[in-house]
């Protein structure tokens, strides 16, 4: 159940589009390879936005479900290949926040 939100400063978006576009399957197929899960339990949106010129021009922050064999080492190296995907597709730092969710406190409707 990887939730990624990618947020793209809007001058990066606009140089970048196709590219960060073309790389999201390779990633939603990375995440749900690592964390072991479906590709229909996955979603990935990407968001232009306007920020601070000091701030990283991409930011993705994924939710998963904590589980048994998500400790800080798997999610730390799922972090670092996100990172590495993005930043080789934008040719842009990225910066990955991972937020590991208590599955009993986690509802969705859909």
């Amino acid at each position: 159940m990887p939730l990624l939100s990618i947020a793209v400063d809007q001058a990066v978006w606009q140089a970048e589009q196709d590219r960060l576009m073309a790389v999201l399957p390779a990633i939603r197929e990375m995440l749900c390879d690592k964390l072991g899960v479906g590709q229909a339990a996955s979603h990935l949106t990407v968001t232009p936005v306007f920020g601070l010129p000091d701030q990283a021009p991409i930011t993705a922050d994924l939710r998963v479900l904590g589980k048994e064999g998500r400790g800080r080492e798997m999610l730390t190296d799922v972090a670092r290949t996100l990172q590495t995907q993005l930043t080789d597709a934008c040719g842009r730092p990225a910066s990955v926040r991972i937020t590991s969710m208590d599955p009993e406190a986690y509802l969705a409707l859909r």
